[in-house]
């Protein structure tokens, strides 16, 4: 369990930098000139923020509020997904991997929870 948890505190810092980053770009971008780019880095804020109130609920092994906070997450990545495809983004490939991993290893820890 402590080696579970190691990897939790580990991947929250890993989002807190991510989330960093993305302030840092939606501070750059031009709301007239880049607003598809703009309203896809909000998506992508809140579902990093998302992300980090899971893994903070998987750190007090908070089963059920974590598979609530799933379905909503679930589909914000769907929208996430949808708005680079849309924007025709190169990294789009990397996103969807990244996303979709971290929300395998949401489930593998609700799945190893409570063991």
């Amino acid at each position: 369990m402590n080696q579970i948890k190691h990897k939790i505190y580990a991947t929250t810092d890993h989002l807190h930098n991510e989330l960093d980053k993305a302030h840092a770009l939606k501070k750059e971008l031009d709301f007239d000139e880049e607003l598809g780019s703009l309203i896809a880095t909000t998506t992508r804020i809140k579902i990093l923020k998302e992300f980090i109130k899971i893994f903070k609920l998987a750190k007090n092994n908070k089963k059920n509020e974590i598979l609530e906070k799933m379905s909503a997450l679930t589909k914000r990545c769907k929208l996430h997904f949808y708005q680079l495809k849309k924007l025709q983004t190169e990294n789009y490939v990397d996103n969807v991997m990244y996303f979709t991993t971290l929300m395998k290893v949401v489930y593998s820890l609700i799945i190893n929870l409570n063991k």
